[in-house]
């Protein structure tokens, strides 16, 4: 049975997902096992959770009973007391069935692509899109808060594969608070990506398009223009002008 190391939203650690009780390390064998085959040698299952480690930015204590520079023979990885030791287990099953489904995909070549952690983790233990993070985040508690978190995430995750920091991130989660009637949010946060991306049209775009939903048909033609005339090739914005009876 294939186990890759997969989405494992939540199965950390550099060691078993289940040995035996703690004081010895590593454990002879596999105990209180759910998913993984009890017969896998102890060490290829060790190699396993260094992969999830490493996909999920975290350590053993994110799913099992145990504490930061802790030795790892006093860990207890049998016990389940942990939700994201129980949410892994979850994981592990539908990374072997997305995979078993990838099998069966007419004309597929060998070896063909397989799902593992870092397929959707990337170095996050939850992978969630930077727009969805940001939306959130201004929803809870404004955009400064918003803001904040993107700074934070852009000086911990830039260049890595964690999030997409390009010019339409910002944009989208502006749009999307827009659409909830945010819109002091929303220009907040495109403000910011004219300060990371100056020059930008399509950010004159989205600035048009969520002036339209708070009903400034002015500003949206302002914006839009702004849009032509920093590209005069982008259609979208001259296709909202068009819409809205405005001339380029």
């Amino acid at each position: 049975m294939r186990i890759p190391s997969l989405l494992l939203t939540l199965i950390a650690g550099s060691a078993p997902l289940a040995g035996q009780a703690p004081g010895k390390w590593p454990p002879d064998s596999l105990i209180n096992t759910k998913v993984i085959p009890r017969s896998t040698p102890v060490m290829q299952v060790v190699g396993m959770m260094r992969n999830i480690t490493s996909a999920l930015g975290v350590r053993c204590q994110f799913c099992h009973v145990g504490e930061e520079g802790m030795p790892l023979e006093h860990f207890d990885f049998a016990k389940d007391e942990k939700r994201t030791k129980l949410v892994a287990r979850q994981m592990m099953q539908m990374v072997e069935e997305i995979n078993r489904r990838l099998d069966t995909i007419p004309g597929r070549t060998s070896p063909g692509l397989e799902v593992t952690c870092a397929t959707c983790h990337r170095g996050t233990n939850r992978p969630v899109p930077l727009p969805v993070l940001l939306t959130d985040a201004a929803l809870a508690a404004g955009s400064d808060s918003a803001i904040r978190a993107y700074e934070a995430l852009r000086t911990r995750y830039y260049g890595s594969d964690a999030y997409d920091f390009s010019e339409p991130s910002l944009g989208i989660a502006a749009f999307r608070l827009g659409r909830a009637g945010r819109f002091d949010d929303a220009f907040a946060l495109l403000q910011l990506n004219e300060e990371l991306f100056p020059g930008s049209s399509p950010m004159y775009v989205f600035r048009g398009n969520i002036s339209l939903m708070r009903g400034d048909t002015t500003a949206a033609a302002a914006a839009f223009r702004e849009a032509v005339r920093r590209d005069s090739t982008n259609a979208e914005a001259r296709g909202r002008l068009r819409a809205i009876g405005a001339q380029p």
